[in-house]
Formats: structure tokens, C-alpha cells, sequence
């Protein structure tokens, strides 16, 4: 018998699910890199850990229950090693999402990225998450990425990500 791992990181429609859970969170509407950074780290919970925040934001995701990546069943490479390796699966998916009328129009345009109508009628927050996923996902655009006071600049600098979009 053979057997694989499956890495969500690289699965163009996780990826999809991933990007329409986060884009219905967000109160305003983020840029793709801002939207980027959420994705990782969606996919890769443990790696938040090792990311610079506060520490009432420390204390929230220590309330979440996410393994330190040192715990973790997998080993990770560099987070930006893997951000880089997921660039194209998240590309792919953003333009699955425009093409399919998922993402409105009018905001990619001002380069923001909001959920379209159809988008919203589409993903449900019940079918696309578990809970711990929807928890982690709240965190990420309540308390870590989704704060506009923060410039994309101090987010790189928080998460250790970039990348040029």
C-alpha cells in the first residue's frame, strides 16, 4: 500500500476554501499580500508562533491551543522558504477566484480584494472551516493581519513574509 502526505499548502483548492474563509472575515478589505500573509499562516498554524506580536496577542494564541512548531508531527522548512514554495498554488487560486466572479471586480481594480456577492452566496463560513480553522482564521484577521494601522511593512516585519505582488 502506498501512502502520501497531503499538504494543504500546496493544494490549489484548499487554498480557494482557505482565501474565501479569510476575504468573509475581513472587515475592510486587505491587499493581496496582506491577504497572502493570512493564508500562510492559516495553513501552516504552528508558524505563528514564530512570528513578533504583543502579548495580549501572544495570550490569545496561546488560548487557541495551536503545537509549537517543535511539537508538530511535520517538520518545517524556513517560513519563507515555504511562503515562497506557495506563491504559485496562491496565485492560482486568486485566479480561480476573479475568474469565477468570486472577487469583486471594482476592489481588485483599487487593488484591494473584497468577497463578490456571488462569492458570499457561494462559500458559507459552516462549510468552509472547521472550528479550530475558523478560530485561527479570526485571530489572524482580528488581532495579527487585519489591524490597517499596521502598513504591510511592519507586517513583514512581524511575520518574517514577503514577497513582491
Amino acid at each position: 500500500m502506498i501512502s502520501r502526505l497531503w499538504y494543504p499548502q500546496l493544494d490549489v483548492y484548499d487554498t480557494i476554501r482557505r482565501l474565501g474563509l479569510l476575504l468573509q472575515l475581513f472587515d475592510s478589505s486587505p491587499g493581496p499580500e496582506r491577504l497572502y500573509i493570512a493564508d500562510f499562516f492559516l495553513a501552516n498554524p504552528p508558524l505563528i508562533h514564530k512570528t513578533t506580536m504583543n502579548i495580549d496577542d501572544r495570550k490569545e494564541l496561546n488560548l487557541l491551543g495551536i503545537q509549537k512548531p517543535e511539537k508538530s508531527f511535520l517538520s518545517y522548512p524556513a517560513a519563507p522558504l515555504l511562503f515562497s514554495k506557495m506563491e504559485s498554488v496562491q496565485n492560482e487560486a486568486m485566479r480561480a477566484l476573479i475568474g469565477k466572479g468570486l472577487v469583486s471586480v471594482e476592489k481588485l481594480e483599487m487593488g484591494r480584494l473584497e468577497i463578490s456577492e456571488k462569492g458570499r452566496s457561494v462559500f458559507s463560513l459552516e462549510d468552509l472551516s472547521s472550528t479550530s480553522d475558523l478560530d485561527i482564521a479570526n485571530f489572524l484577521v482580528t488581532r495579527f493581519c487585519g489591524n490597517e494601522e499596521i502598513g504591510n511593512k511592519e507586517l513583514r516585519r512581524k511575520s518574517g513574509l514577503r514577497r513582491v505582488i
